[in-house]
């Protein structure tokens, strides 16, 4: 679903707000083989050989630089940072996933200008556990590893993937495009080749996602400056 405006986005909430008193209290899913069927389709490698152990709500900014006096030159990026919510405990038991899922990340980054009603978005839905973070760790000077910290979760070690993008896919047209129109980053394939990361995840696939790109030239742009963006984190690893 397109939200084009944040008064859209107000109207569904509230609409939500009124058809729901209550949300039960949620238990992580031992498994997510239902959500597993429904992965958003595109043209990225599917997860074959692997199990869907995450799926996780990031809201966050994409972090961009421009070189000082070259206002034509294409923004350089410096990653990005988001909190890491559980959708997956929460949408595998719900009968109406498929149809939710395309709608999260649009109306979750719309929210998220209003204070607390991204916050009170969250726990309508069940979604509000924050398990961890997203953010890149710099290897050596020209390495940055987009990393999915999931320390929040009680397990020795807790997961946490060290990634490398492997494969694009530009977000759909009908994708939520920002507050200021700036559309969507594209969906990801991210794989770990280094063996670096623990906890049983290996791979993560960026989906659903909303807002966060850049623009074309670093025209009227700061030295550095960030983007806000919502996306759907499929995390992977080696079946149990």
């Amino acid at each position: 679903m397109l939200f084009t405006s944040l008064s859209t986005a107000v109207t569904v909430f509230l609409s939500l707000s009124s058809s729901v008193s209550a949300v039960p209290v949620v238990t992580r899913a031992t498994n997510l083989n239902t959500l597993a069927g429904i992965l958003p389709q595109s043209d990225l490698p599917k997860p074959d050989g692997l199990e869907l152990k995450y799926v996780l709500l990031g809201i966050g900014t994409q972090n961009y630089t421009c070189t000082t006096g070259n206002a034509t030159a294409a923004p350089g990026t410096t990653g990005a940072v988001a909190k890491l919510y559980d959708l997956g405990t929460r949408l595998n038991a719900d009968p109406m996933a498929q149809w939710k899922i395309n709608t999260i990340s649009g109306l979750a980054l719309s929210l998220s200008t209003y204070g607390n009603w991204l916050d009170s978005y969250l726990k309508l839905e069940g979604y509000n556990e924050w398990l961890g973070n997203h953010f890149f760790t710099k290897a050596d000077a020209t390495t940055n590893y987009p990393t999915f910290s999931l320390n929040k979760v009680k397990a020795t070690p807790y997961p946490l993937a060290m990634v490398s993008k492997k494969d694009a896919f530009d977000a759909p047209k009908t994708s939520c495009p920002g507050a200021k129109n700036e559309g969507a980053v594209p969906w990801l394939r991210l794989v770990d080749d280094k063996n670096l990361s623990v906890g049983g995840v290996n791979t993560v696939y960026r989906l659903e996602t909303a807002g966060g790109k850049s623009p074309a030239t670093c025209k009227g742009q700061k030295e550095s400056f960030e983007v806000s963006y919502a996306a759907q984190y499929w995390v992977y690893g080696p079946k149990a």
